[in-house]
């Protein structure tokens, strides 16, 4: 009896040892169906990576437009970073007639100029050159340079982040084009005209700029037709192109597409801003923008325009498409003394 038994126990054995055998050569023919073990595994790992990325990213991604939020509002409310980047556009365009700046990569310790020109000019000291960029200035703050006597200072907007998250970019709305398009992903696009108009709103004086309606669910502004002839007014906001030119004098900041020449800044999908004609490396983040200006919004500094020469719509060649090749806006207007708050959001 007991060696009956034994037996049976030993077969069994047997019978288990060839189902998991026969698993194990079904278990390899199929991996070889699917490419082999390398593939497989490489495909369990991919999968396990997605899974964890899926429940990790939010939270790095809420981490990411905190830590970005948090810069944005520290230089929105820099006076003198505002001073500074102003400056490094000035030294840049000084250096040679053919360099036109048109944005600026503002850091804590150096600025970036962005240039448009010739890019075989070799930057002098205390200027550096980006390994990657040619076209890329970089100077160190406290070496900037006193201001020389210019015609008008530049005008710039934060638009946001480098992709990096390492700068804040600033672009001079008074080089290039007198308009400037945003357009694309209309949920980004609206948020940065919004962004970019109170700015304006805050640092221009009192009646220099007009936002028309279609821009802000909650400011009734005038068509757009009636905002681009109001008296006294040098900066338009609205949506969608004029029925004819925009008188000459007069600057624009469009949602979508406006008539004629103009300076294109698209809205991607993937939520970051392409500036058409600018560097291609260059990619904005503009997701923590709208709520950085919102709390800097009566910190912000007022611009100050060095000619002199009070704001007059008549001063600016008429011709529309002549300022392809100028990079020099409009005469400027005096600033006032005292920050306001935004009379429109």
């Amino acid at each position: 009896m007991t060696a009956m038994g034994g037996g049976g126990g030993i077969r069994g054995y047997l019978g288990y040892a060839g189902l998991v055998l026969f698993a194990l050569v079904l278990l390899n023919l199929l991996v070889r169906r699917l490419g082999g073990w390398r593939k497989l595994l490489g495909w369990i790992a991919r999968q396990l990576r997605g899974t964890v990325a899926a429940f990790t990213e939010p939270i790095a991604a809420r981490r990411r437009y905190r830590r970005r939020l948090r810069m944005l509002v520290q230089v929105l409310r820099d006076s003198r970073g505002w001073d500074q980047a102003e400056s490094a556009m000035i030294a840049a365009a000084g250096i040679s007639p053919g360099m036109a700046p048109y944005a600026v990569a503002l850091a804590k310790r150096r600025i970036g100029v962005l240039l448009a020109g010739a890019s075989d000019l070799e930057p002098p000291a205390p200027w550096s050159a980006d390994p990657q960029d040619p076209r890329l200035w970089w100077i160190d703050r406290a070496a900037l340079p006193e201001n020389g006597s210019v015609r008008e200072m530049p005008l710039l907007v934060c638009v946001g982040t480098d992709s990096t998250g390492g700068y804040v970019i600033m672009l001079d709305l008074l080089s290039g084009p007198r308009t400037l398009s945003v357009y694309g992903v209309d949920r980004t696009a609206r948020a940065v005209v919004q962004a970019m108009a109170a700015q304006l709103d805050v640092r221009l004086p009192v009646g220099a700029i007009e936002v028309a309606e279609g821009i802000h669910s909650r400011h009734d502004g005038m068509p757009l037709e009636e905002a681009a002839r109001r008296l006294g007014a040098w900066f338009v906001v609205g949506a969608g192109p004029l029925a004819g030119p925009l008188q000459a004098g007069r600057r624009m900041l469009t949602l979508g597409v406006a008539r004629g020449s103009s300076r294109l800044l698209e809205a991607l999908p993937d939520q970051t801003l392409r500036l058409h004609g600018g560097a291609t490396w260059l990619r904005v983040d503009p997701l923590p923008l709208a709520k950085a200006v919102a709390r800097s919004i009566r910190r912000l500094p007022p611009h100050e325009f060095e000619s002199g020469v009070p704001f007059s719509p008549e001063a600016a060649p008429a011709d529309e498409l002549s300022d392809l090749d100028v990079p020099a806006g409009s005469v400027g207007v005096s600033a006032v003394p005292d920050g306001k708050a935004a009379s429109w959001s």
